[in-house]
C-alpha cells in the first residue's frame, strides 16, 4: 500500500525554518513556543541542516554550552538526506531506515524545501508501516552523525 502513496500526500507542509546564522537561543525559543521536536535550517530557500531536540541535548546541554553563544549552523545535523516530494512513502521509509533518521526534508522540483516527512507522519497515515519503523523508533537506536 505504501508503494502507492506519495511523500507529498502525508508530509508536514507547514515547516518552521531558521537560517544558518540564527542564534541557537532563538531556535530553542521557536521550538519551545511552537512545541516542535525539530526545526529546519536553510539558506537561499534550500535546506542546509536540521536541528532536533536530540542535537540540542547532545551538542549543547551535555557539553555545558550556552545557546546564546552559538548559531544554528554550528550544531545542526549536516549533511542532511532529502527526498523528492513525488517519491513513494515506501522509498522514504527505506531511506530513513538506511540512514537512521526520523526526519526527511522533502524537496520540490528545484530542490527547495516543501515539507518534512517524519516517522510520526508515516505511523499515523499508514499504520501498516509500523513494523518497518520499529527498529528506527526503538530507544537507543544508533543515529547517523
Amino acid at each position: 500500500m505504501a508503494s502507492n502513496i506519495l511523500v507529498k500526500d502525508i508530509m508536514t507542509k507547514d515547516v518552521s525554518v531558521v537560517h544558518n546564522e540564527t542564534s541557537v537561543a532563538e531556535v530553542i525559543d521557536i521550538m519551545t513556543k511552537n512545541d516542535l521536536s525539530y526545526i529546519m535550517v536553510e539558506m537561499s530557500g534550500k535546506p542546509t541542516g536540521i536541528i532536533t531536540e536530540h542535537d540540542i541535548l547532545v551538542r549543547l546541554v551535555s557539553q555545558g554550552i550556552q545557546p546564546s553563544s552559538v548559531i544554528a549552523r554550528m550544531i545542526y545535523t549536516n549533511p542532511i538526506f532529502t527526498i523528492d516530494e513525488n517519491a513513494t512513502v515506501e522509498d522514504a521509509v527505506n531511506m530513513m531506515n538506511h540512514w537512521g533518521v526520523k526526519h526527511l526534508p522533502v524537496t520540490g522540483n528545484e530542490e527547495q524545501l516543501v515539507g518534512v516527512l517524519t516517522a510520526d507522519n508515516v505511523i499515523f497515515a499508514i499504520p501498516s508501516m509500523i513494523p518497518s519503523l520499529k527498529e528506527l523508533c526503538s530507544p537507543g537506536y544508533k543515529r547517523v552523525r
